[in-house]
């Protein structure tokens, strides 16, 4: 019984030195994984460093365009303001000019016309 019992003994302790060969492989793949991942984050991280950096100065970029073209639309609008501005400048003169100098125009207008009625009338009367 005792030869079985130390039979067993060595069975056992070649399993679990089996087992443990079959661990340290097992480890020792999975390091050479996690080191090629290593390598992959690192090449990845170098290569997405520069296209972070490209990035931040394009948006840097259209910032400045985007500020650029809000005060060129500023500029517009204050232009077609000062156009609109003018334009009822103008029509107010007109305007002014037109209730000043059509007064007087219909005024001497009514005494050419009367002018004319009365001459008229004269020479109706000679001729009659």
């Amino acid at each position: 019984m005792e030869s079985l019992l130390v039979v067993m003994q060595i069975i056992a302790l070649a399993c679990v030195s089996i087992l443990s060969v079959y661990l340290i492989v097992t480890i020792v793949r999975i390091k050479d994984i996690l080191n090629q991942i290593e390598h992959s984050i690192k090449e990845i991280s170098s290569k997405a460093i520069p296209v972070f950096e490209n990035l931040e100065v394009i948006t840097t970029r259209v910032k400045n365009v985007t500020s650029q073209m809000e005060e060129q639309f500023e500029m517009v609008g204050q232009t077609i303001s000062s156009i609109k501005g003018i334009a009822d400048n103008v029509v107010d003169f007109q305007e002014r000019l037109q209730a000043k100098i059509q007064q007087p125009i219909y005024e001497a207008l009514d005494i050419l016309s009367a002018m004319v009625r009365g001459i008229r009338g004269i020479v109706d009367r000679v001729r009659s």
